[in-house]
């Protein structure tokens, strides 16, 4: 598996070779991979996610519950999805379906862990088209992405809109963002991963986070598709993951120049690439689902996962022989402020009249990925996970009677865990 320079990368031999399919189909694709376990159940929770207030796009789906024979209705959810920030910091987003179709992308953010959040009557954004077609759904779905604690970018249709004063005022993200041939130092890579890709991002930016200003790269991408998860590691190296559609064309990238050139790399023909987590420029881990036996569909997942880890940027990659067993379809990988490689998973699972349980864990790896253990399983109601650069979190709800989460468990070594409050 040799190391590939991005000036030798035809990026137009592989855009003409495949065609790209439309966005959606690739949101679809990406669903489908992660639920062989659990087809039954996916249909009834994409009918149910469907008629939810809430849809959070950008970091992954979460769990919607049933009320069971001895609970309550459940009230609409009034939650959202977390980005965090910073130590402290984070911001709430998520999608709401209004009357007459119109759908509103609201952002609520906090400084202080949690206990204190934004109202979100003017930190919001409304779609331009409103109506619902014959199946009673929204005619525009707006994909967003958090970039950091005041920026924020969402994509309606044609549209690219990029706010950098909290979700106030919206421009054109074209000629808003900065064009750069390389991040500024002061700028912050922005951080993307979970099974549906990377929300509204099409390209990895950077953020200053003093006043919010947003760059873009100038000049060839490493791949002419979007990417699917981006993570900056803590010495400035960037590692990127795109997936068109077709597993045979996955392309891991790297950046140590903070995005100036980059080195590429391909994954085996068949293997479906879960998530990438760069620990500094020379290592970094890559979690695969292995290419199927022949003659089984090209996107079946067969057996359990296989975690990859290089050394040397990139140029080689070893089987590193993990335990960790198959994940289901909620997935998010970090390394701790201890160095131990974390993966959480979500699981909600069950069939027919049965109440489905939403069950949240993290995994814990000090070995370089070769043995995990389990260290904590969260069973409150949502089942939902997320992680940053350092943190992971798994999402809990106390009161039974309302969907979503209105807190996470969050932690930075798995060892060590910090209770942050959602909004209302």
């Amino acid at each position: 598996m040799s190391d590939r320079e991005f000036s030798g990368f035809n990026v137009g031999t592989v855009a003409d070779a495949v065609r790209q399919p439309p966005l959606d189909d690739l949101r679809v694709a990406a669903r489908a991979r992660r639920r062989q376990r659990t087809v039954g159940l996916a249909l009834a929770l994409v009918v149910a996610f469907a008629s939810m207030a809430v849809l959070p796009l950008a970091a992954g789906t979460r769990g919607v519950d049933w009320a069971g024979p001895d609970q309550p209705p459940v009230k609409p959810d009034r939650g959202g999805q977390l980005f965090l920030t910073g130590p402290g910091s984070g911001v709430v987003a998520g999608v709401w379906e209004g009357d007459g179709g119109c759908s509103t992308v609201r952002f609520r953010h906090t400084d202080d862990g949690g206990r204190s959040w934004t109202g979100d009557e003017a930190t919001r954004y409304r779609t331009t088209r409103c109506g619902q077609d014959a199946e009673g759904r929204p005619l525009a779905t707006p994909e967003f992405s958090v970039l950091g604690q005041r920026s924020y970018l969402v994509r309606d249709g044609d549209l690219l809109k990029l706010s950098t004063d909290y979700g106030r005022t919206w421009r054109d993200a074209a000629q808003a963002m900065v064009p750069v041939s390389a991040f500024p130092a002061k700028a912050r890579p922005v951080f993307c991963q979970w099974d549906m890709g990377c929300g509204a991002l099409r390209e990895p930016v950077a953020v200053d986070p003093s006043t919010g200003a947003v760059y873009r790269l100038g000049g060839t991408p490493p791949s002419p598709y979007p990417p699917f998860s981006i993570y900056p590691s803590v010495d400035g190296a960037i590692w990127v993951t795109y997936w068109p559609g077709d597993i045979g064309v996955m392309v891991v990238a790297r950046s140590v120049d903070r995005g100036a050139t980059w080195n590429t790399w391909r994954p085996a023909k068949g293997a479906d690439v879960r998530g990438v987590v760069g620990v500094s420029g020379q290592e970094a881990y890559l979690l695969i689902n292995p290419p199927p036996p022949p003659g089984a569909p090209p996107m079946a997942v067969e057996g359990p996962v296989q975690l990859l880890r290089t050394t040397d940027g990139g140029k080689s990659w070893a089987d590193v022989g993990t335990d960790l067993p198959d994940t289901p379809e909620g997935l998010a990988m970090t390394i701790g402020s201890d160095g131990a490689l974390l993966v959480a998973e979500s699981d909600n699972v069950g069939g027919g009249n049965e109440v489905p349980t939403h069950t949240s864990r993290l995994w814990a790896s000090r070995d370089s990925g070769r043995h995990f253990t389990t260290v904590r399983t969260y069973d409150r109601r949502d089942g939902g996970v997320g992680a940053a650069p350092g943190y992971a979190w798994l999402y809990g709800r106390d009161d039974m009677t309302v969907g979503g989460a209105d807190h996470v468990q969050l932690t930075t070594d798995g060892a060590t865990w910090t209770r942050f409050p959602l909004p209302d």
